[in-house]
């Protein structure tokens, strides 16, 4: 999908840097939503990233960040956890204001509780990050 629903007379977007709320989130997760979101709305859009005050603006935080065990085995011990993050976006859409909206999101990765989080954290947040941003982009931009 290239372009969704973007209005035919905007031409730039402005993303604001996404603020880290949630207690336990890697301080740099914020960076990784901001500049993930900019990369794929300057590809699925025909839209240019401005500094400030973009036809359309996306700003928001990163509110979750959780590990929660989700499977257990006969001697009740965790099998699996699951980490979930949660975003709040604020969307903006200077051209059609109507359009403007408050959304809040989430995606988790189960992975298996034997394993060691900080070993494959990396690899989780690259996966629900993926899942998140393309949400941000079907919710504001993909007519959904």
């Amino acid at each position: 999908m290239s372009g969704g629903s973007t209005p035919p007379n905007a031409k730039t977007f402005s993303v604001d840097y996404f603020t880290v709320r949630a207690p336990l989130a890697d301080p740099n997760y914020g960076q990784l939503v901001t500049e993930g979101l900019k990369d794929l709305l300057l590809n699925q859009t025909r839209l240019s990233l401005v500094d400030n005050n973009g036809d359309i603006h996306f700003e928001g935080e990163v509110s979750r960040y959780e590990i929660f065990p989700v499977a257990a085995s006969g001697d009740e011990v965790s099998t699996r956890n699951r980490l979930t993050v949660g975003i709040k976006l604020r969307y903006f859409n200077t051209l059609e204001p109507e359009k403007d909206k408050q959304i809040t999101l989430s995606q988790f990765e189960d992975f298996e509780a034997a394993e060691d989080f900080g070993t494959e954290e990396e690899s989780l947040i690259e996966s629900i990050n993926e899942k998140i941003l393309q949400d941000i982009y079907d919710q504001t931009l993909g007519d959904w």
